[in-house]
């Protein structure tokens, strides 16, 4: 449904409603749905793609295939996951996708058209046209194969896809994809065992999917959708799939929104009849389609950015208590309850009227409050009075005649019976006429007016008396003049007003008509059109909600016109017909041809090419090559009407039958209907399932994956379910992971609180959030006594942690490490503390309230936590929680924002004890071995006993080398970083000078502040920029590049460098203090011209703690693998026994046990997760690191192609890099987790180890990475990435320089396959059978051939001990332990001898090239890693 602008409307009105999932947990879901067009579109093409841009179907199969692995990976349901791609649509939806089509096409003719006449350069291939994105096409047919192939491989292969079942609902089965959904909802619900709190999770881009999940009216239903933003995007944004952010939409949040927009209507006495959440809903839903949707036009003046939604808020609040029930009932429209909603909505046609005509002479009148026409008359000048009014004029007049001639006269009485006009008459004139009045009372007790002759002067001779005189009389003949000619008007106020309204009407009436001659050529007078118009109109609402509640009610029906009716006059069409037509859909072809334009012929079959381009075509006016755009009120162009055409479906038929001899055998399969699909794991089933792309997709060896016929639950006898279910959960009691508002007391209200949701402040009104009750929660008190315990944090996205620490502004406090005394410790705070303190508090409350709309009152308190990590696995394979800072989340939180507990565990964190080790790894089973003998290897279980296990392991005959870390030390060499020390004396500038430089430099020009930086470093941000700029312990490092840049700024503006080198120090710039007034805007604006043309705020930005290496480096690891593959082939099996559990890692416990890791660029690795785009087993090489707030990104390049594999964004081939968690590899080179026999551990020295002699990434004058902004060209077909060859033993195959030899099948390797000369399961961990028999069984305590199996990875002694945290300690287990010691122990806090010191301005170290000995907390890239230990400065290891 296109609601342009909703999304973000209710984002701002309702800020509480999204959940950005790249920093938070997301809750448990049963069911996921994707609403595939989508996805289709996002990796087939991009709106900013220039018309060069040419992407192979090969690339867009598989971009696909990732982002649905992607969003499922994201989710992973639990019952159920259903694909659902737009089949033909109903005829109403027909009219829009024509217009799409239509626009579509023209821009892009319009777009390459003057790319030509540029000059531009175009690609021999023809470009990708979207619009054949629509069902029936060669394009949607063949990915119909290529998702089946896709499916069939992911259940047969990805265990977390082998317990749900998987539907495909394809562009064969008519409906759109997000309505296939809600028809398998509708129904299931219906069915008697149904879930009430089933957990539900649409992908999809439309605005319309919030009305789709709220009218399902099941509360734990969320919306999944990429972040969106608005205004200018960034163009140096990864395009990697783990680095775009996403959101979830809670409609359970939105449900609680939308009860506090309508709760006065909860109020007692505020209806006549029950209030109902779940009926205000659904009449929500129906006035949401009043500004607009795919089947119907908006409504005149409503318009969402323009108020629209929220003026239908007041004006249902208004007519719900008039109209005695709810309008949508369960999908059926009440009419006479929609009239009175009409009625008051049409006051908007006034209030544009108004506004249109505001400068209009008529108007102005009408805007002075319909006052009397007499009153107005007078206020030109002119005396208006009645003939009453001219009686006591008459009357005046003649006792001032009297008075004129000097005789005596008795005041004027005039009668008691004049009314108020009349009196205000008589005053007005005695007023000019300078005559005394005054009411007086009668006999009777009634007041009338009496006018008084003036007070006579004393009679004198003299002359100024006379002149006096003569002035006085003079004055008062030009007011009786005055008054003679008045004007006699005999009309009532009440009379005024009635004239005045009926020139309003008329001009009124006159202003819509012109709307109707406008949009239709006719006007209101012609009342046949006007009713068809209005009963059309009338129609498609209920066409619409009965599409929403009960699916399609007449495929056939669509609304005629382009624009809608006024809605002062939809009231006309109330009484239309509702008594819809099922009939039938088009067939696929009929729906191309009635949806797209000549210019997309080539998507047609060439039958009915004619019907679209001869002039003779029955149906050529169906295909104009030019056509009109309205606006219509809207200010995006992509929001115009686009004024075509309507098909005439007979007309249509008729002419395409003609042609339906002339359709190939494949193009009549195309024009056919079909089913959807489900697909199930058979554990037992073993078959080849032949490739859907032959010569770049394998066969499928051993496909286990059923595919049958997808039914919908049955509705015999059945009616659908519209509302709450019985045993619903809502509000607090909500499942885990669900927000709510009602965790915690407050009230909301509508506030114009300038919330900030899209990087900017809204202008709209937004509920704000004001928790209740928070003053005894807030106190410092009520926080210590959460110490040690579990709460939940967050609010209302709440995530369990433990409270570690609480403060106010004056203490810390801590439980005592005795655990003698219950009381906390108090730890006094410094001046620096009590400052920092407040800002995290000013933080925390601005974040609430800015980004929430949440005040959550003063914060007096905070606690400071440990999130819930996850769940870790001990030694003894029990499973338990685990606490610990999460990077990027904040671990303070305001005391009153802390929910103790919750109603609903989150049963995915619920520590069990351990298995007895014949359950948890059972004969058979497949794992991975962490034992030092055979580190990471692929295994699987041959038998138990006494608790230990025996494995068969896949063992390499010759350790690899550590090639990835010598390629590495190899590039840093070749591009090192240089301390700012040091830039800044080859720079011949003090150092502050250069930080200025570099970070951002703000100079005041104009009135404008003009950044004027380099933006190389981000201190505050923690960012840095790649290639550019890097922070080590010692400040900051720039590359050569960083240096030609700010050499070439020095030279280009001399001046501007000196001033800032001799007063570095200085603030407030402004342009004069670098250039004489007279060229110093001038010279600025260069500056900044030259910045630009540089392109410095284009530069990469990436946390610190970021790294990549650039395609170059890349491509000498992949030709380091290549060389190394041999080697990874030379598999031997050996038989262990007497293994204990914890040497023994399975694939689904890779998160939990693997969390500690750390990894250095050049580290290999090896995947053992049996889910995600990965193949179990496959080995690669670390060449990017990127931390998000949970999880540790590697960027990794495979030995071997795979088929979801990427190209990193072009910095290594096609098909053999990917983006993976750290969770999900084992670390090859530094082996971290490794067990060690009892053997081996009596043989490690107890000195410490020898390290590596390898520079430490960051060390001043060391090697540096460079960036991956600039790689070259890719080298190698793309296709032939996918080559195999000969002898590969089953494992993952490196690119080939030459294609497959004669004789064999092009295969391209999913896992890694057993030992040489036979086949096992998954990863190619099984021996050949009989293979067992023929070796050695061989105690784990003892190594085969009584050698030190482990020998050192880089070739030298066989006495080299792994590198790993804690040295030579050997902890419980044998497991190499890491350090958790209080790094904080015996530093004095708050120092009153400690003095800060600038690390940017030292000396360099005595040694540069050399290692740093002694005790250390940083971790060496290449070095010895742990505490305690040397950390450079050994010798290197033997080569």
């Amino acid at each position: 449904m296109g609601v342009p602008k909703f999304f973000r409307w209710m984002s701002e009105r309702y800020p509480g409603i999204s959940q950005l999932i790249a920093e938070n947990r997301i809750p448990e879901f049963d069911c996921l749905y994707l609403d595939m067009n989508g996805i289709i579109h996002n990796c087939t093409h991009n709106d900013s793609d220039s018309v060069t841009a040419r992407k192979s179907e090969d690339q867009m199969f598989i971009s696909i295939f990732n982002y649905i692995e992607h969003l499922f990976g994201k989710i992973k349901p639990k019952q159920l996951f259903f694909m659902a791609i737009d089949g033909v649509a109903p005829r109403a939806k027909m009219n829009q996708q024509r217009a799409r089509r239509f626009r579509t096409a023209l821009d892009t003719e319009k777009a390459r058209e003057k790319a030509i006449r540029e000059g531009v350069e175009m690609p021999t291939e023809e470009a990708f046209d979207s619009n054949c994105i629509t069902p029936g096409t060669a394009f949607m047919a063949k990915l119909t194969q290529q998702l089946k192939y896709f499916i069939n491989k992911k259940v047969s292969e990805d265990i977390d896809w082998q317990g749900v079942e998987v539907v495909l609902s394809g562009h064969e089965v008519p409906g759109e994809g997000e309505h296939k959904v809600m028809e398998y909802i509708r129904q299931a619900k219906a069915q008697p065992g149904y879930d009430p709190n089933r957990r539900h999770c649409l992908y999809g881009l439309d605005a319309d999917l919030i009305m789709l999940g709220l009218l399902s009216h099941d509360p734990h239903f969320s919306l999944l959708r990429e972040e969106v933003t608005f205004g200018r995007q960034s163009q140096t944004k990864s395009k990697e799939l783990e680095h775009q952010n996403f959101y979830l939409m809670h409609l359970s949040i939105v449900r609680e929104y939308l009860e506090l927009e309508f709760q006065e209507l909860e109020e007692p006495g505020a209806l006549s009849f029950p209030f109902d959440m779940e009926r205000v809903i659904d009449d929500f839903i129906l006035m949401a389609f009043f500004v607009g949707n795919d089947f119907l036009p908006n409504l005149p003046h409503l318009h969402i950015n323009e108020g629209a939604l929220a003026l239908m808020f007041n004006v249902y609040k208004t007519v719900l208590p008039k109209g005695k029930g709810y309008i949508n009932e369960g999908g059926v429209i009440n009419m006479e309850r929609l009239a009175i909603l009409l009625d008051e909505l049409s006051n908007i046609e006034y209030r544009h009227f108004e506004s249109e005509n505001a400068d209009a002479a008529w108007f102005k009148g009408k805007k002075l409050g319909k006052e009397d026409v007499m009153a107005k008359t007078a206020k030109r000048g002119t005396v208006v009075m009645t003939t009453q009014q001219k009686e006591l004029f008459s009357k005046v007049k003649s006792w001032l005649g009297n008075y004129m001639e000097k005789k005596d006269q008795a005041p004027l009485d005039l009668p008691v019976s004049l009314n108020a006009e009349d009196r205000k008459f008589v005053q007005e004139l005695a007023d000019k006429l300078h005559l005394p009045w005054k009411t007086v009372q009668n006999d009777d007790g009634d007041r009338h007016i009496q006018v008084t002759p003036p007070p006579k002067l004393v009679e004198g001779d003299s002359d100024e008396e006379d002149e006096m005189d003569d002035e006085s009389t003079k004055a008062i003949v030009r007011v009786v003049q005055k008054y003679e000619q008045a004007k006699i008007v005999d009309i009532s106020p009440e009379d005024a007003q009635s004239e005045m309204q009926k020139k309003y009407d008329e001009k009124f009436d006159a202003w819509k008509n012109d709307y109707y001659k406008s949009k239709f050529d006719w006007d209101r007078s012609n009342e046949e059109e006007l009713r068809k118009l209005t009963e059309n109109y009338v129609q498609g609402l209920q066409w619409v909600l009965f599409y929403y509640y009960r699916g399609v009610a007449s495929w056939p029906w669509y609304y005629g016109y382009h624009y809608s009716p006024m809605i002062s006059d939809v009231k006309r069409g109330l009484k239309a017909d509702i008594n819809f037509r099922l009939g039938q859909p088009f067939k696929p072809f009929q729906q191309l041809m009635g949806v797209l334009p000549d210019r997309s012929k080539s998507i047609v079959p060439k039958a009915y090419h004619p019907l679209m381009t001869n002039e003779d075509s029955p149906i050529i006016d169906f295909y104009p090559r030019d056509f009109t755009l309205d606006m219509n009120g809207k200010k995006q162009d992509w929001e115009a009407v686009v004024k075509i055409p309507f098909i005439q479906e007979d007309r249509l038929l008729k002419a395409m039958a003609t042609k339906e001899n002339d359709l190939t055998p494949d193009e009549k399969q195309r024009n056919s209907f079909g089913v959807s699909l489900k697909f199930t794991y058979a554990k037992d089933l073993d078959f080849i399932y032949q490739s859907s792309l032959p010569g770049v997709f394998p066969d499928l060896p051993h496909c286990k994956c059923i595919e049958n016929i997808f039914d919908l639950p049955t509705m015999d006898g059945l009616e659908y379910y519209i509302g709450l279910m019985d045993g619903v959960k809502l509000g607090a009691s909500a499942l885990a992971g669900f927000p709510s508002l009602k965790t915690l007391p407050f009230h909301g209200k509508l506030e114009f609180a300038g919330v900030n949701v899209f990087q900017q402040d809204s202008r709209n009104e937004s509920m704000v959030i004001t928790l209740l009750d928070t003053e005894p929660r807030q106190s410092v008190g009520h926080a210590q006594a959460k110490l040690g315990k579990a709460v939940h944090v967050g609010y209302p996205f709440l995530h369990e942690a433990k409270v570690i620490k609480v403060s106010d502004e004056l203490f810390d406090y801590v439980l005592p490490e005795s655990g003698d005394s219950p009381a906390p410790v108090a730890i006094p705070h410094g001046p620096q503390e009590i400052s920092n303190w407040k800002k995290t508090a000013n933080r925390i409350e601005s974040q609430y309230s800015k980004r929430l709309g949440i005040n959550v009152g003063e914060i007096e308190s905070l606690v400071h936590v440990e999130m819930l990590k996850g769940l870790k696995k001990t030694d003894e394979g029990a499973t338990i929680k685990e606490y610990g800072e999460v990077a990027g989340l904040q671990v303070e939180y305001a005391t009153q924002t802390v929910v103790d507990e919750v109603v609903s565990a989150d049963a995915r964190f619920i520590e069990k004890e351990a298995l007895p080790i014949e359950e948890e790894f059972p004969e058979g089973a497949r794992a991975f071995y962490l034992g030092d003998y055979a580190y990471g290897r692929p295994l699987q279980v041959m038998g138990h006993a006494d608790n230990k296990a025996t494995i068969m392991v896949a063992k390499l005959k010759k350790q690899e080398p550590a090639f990835g870390r010598e390629v590495v030390i190899m590039a840093e060499r070749s591009m090192p970083y240089l301390p700012s020390y040091q830039v800044a004396r080859h720079l011949n500038m003090p150092p502050l000078a250069l930080s200025k430089l570099t970070s951002s430099f703000n100079v005041n020009s104009s009135g404008l502040k003009l950044n004027l930086g380099l933006n190389l470093k981000f201190e505050a941000k923690k960012l840095k920029v790649l290639g550019y700029s890097r922070k080590s312990a010692n400040g900051w490092e720039y590359s050569e590049k960083a240096i030609n840049l700010l050499q070439q700024y020095m030279t280009k503006f001399p001046e501007f460098i000196a001033a800032i080198i001799m007063n570095p120090t200085g603030d407030g710039w402004e342009d004069t203090d670098f250039y004489p007034p007279e060229v110093a805007k001038q010279k600025v604006k260069e500056i900044g011209a030259w910045l630009k043309s540089v392109q410095t705020k284009n530069f990469e930005k990436v946390p610190l703690d970021a790294e990549q290496l650039d395609s170059d480096t890349v491509k000498l690891i992949e030709a380091a693998a290549d060389a190394n593959f041999p080697l990874t082939q030379e598999v031997e099996p050996k038989t262990v026994t007497k293994v204990p559990r914890v040497a023994l890692l399975k694939p689904s416990d890779a998160e939990q046990r693997l969390g500690h890791q750390h990894f250095s660029i050049g580290d290999r690795i090896v995947y053992v997760q049996d889910s995600g785009r990965v193949p179990i087993g496959s080995s690669g090489t670390v060449v990017g690191k990127t931390r998000t707030a949970r999880v540790l990104l590697l960027d990794v390049v495979f030995d071997a192609t795979f088929m979801s594999g990427t190209s990193l964004g072009d910095r290594c081939s096609p098909f053999r890099g990917s983006t993976v968690p750290a969770t999900a590899v084992v670390n090859m080179t530094d082996q971290q987790v490794v067990h060690y026999s009892s053997a081996a551990a009596a043989r490690r020295p107890q000195q410490a180890p020898t390290s590596y002699n390898m520079p430490r990434f960051g060390a001043p004058g060391g090697p540096g990475l460079v960036p991956a902004g600039t790689p070259p060209p890719l080298r190698g077909s793309y296709r032939g990435a996918f080559g195999g060859a000969n002898g590969r033993g089953g494992g993952m195959a490196p690119r080939q320089s030459s294609g497959p030899q004669q004789g064999q099948q092009q295969t391209l390797p999913i896992h890694g396959g057993p030992p040489r000369g036979g086949r096992g399961g998954r990863g190619g961990t099984a021996p050949r059978v009989g293979q067992v028999n023929g070796q050695a069984s061989q105690d784990q305590n003892q190594a085969p051939n009584g050698t030190n199996t482990r020998g050192n990875l880089r070739g030298g002694s066989a006495d080299f001990v792994p590198r790993g945290r804690g040295g030579g300690y050997k902890g419980r287990g044998g497991f190499t332990v890491i350090d958790n010691t209080d790094p904080a122990e015996g530093v004095v806090p708050n120092n009153p001898n400690f003095q800060p010191r600038n690390y940017s301005n030292v000396p360099p170290p005595a040694n540069l090239d050399g290692g740093r000995g002694g005790r250390g907390r940083g971790r060496g890239r290449g070095g010895f890693r742990g505490r305690g230990g040397p950390r450079g400065g050994a010798p290197p290891a033997a080569q």
